[in-house]
């Protein structure tokens, strides 16, 4: 989707939502919620007053290697 896209079905200029993007702006809550709509996202998905890891960081992240290899299983289990 593009700004001028997005601009259009939020009712705002393309310049706002590249200001939203780098964050030179914040939204409104009224804004906020209608560019949650056009997503069908919560708000807590899309804003955060913390930064979101990079989106390749979380699909690319390597699991960490667990004791056992049985998550449902004590560690200190003796048999």
């Amino acid at each position: 989707m593009s700004r001028a896209q997005l601009a259009e079905l939020i009712d705002v200029n393309p310049q706002t939502v590249g200001a939203l993007e780098r964050g030179d702006h914040y939204p409104s809550l009224d804004l906020a919620f209608r560019i949650c709509d056009v997503f069908d996202l919560p708000v807590e998905a899309v804003f955060s007053r913390a930064p979101f890891a990079p989106l390749s960081a979380e699909l690319y992240r390597k699991p960490t290697p667990t004791q056992g290899g049985d998550d449902d299983v004590p560690l200190d289990r003796t048999d």
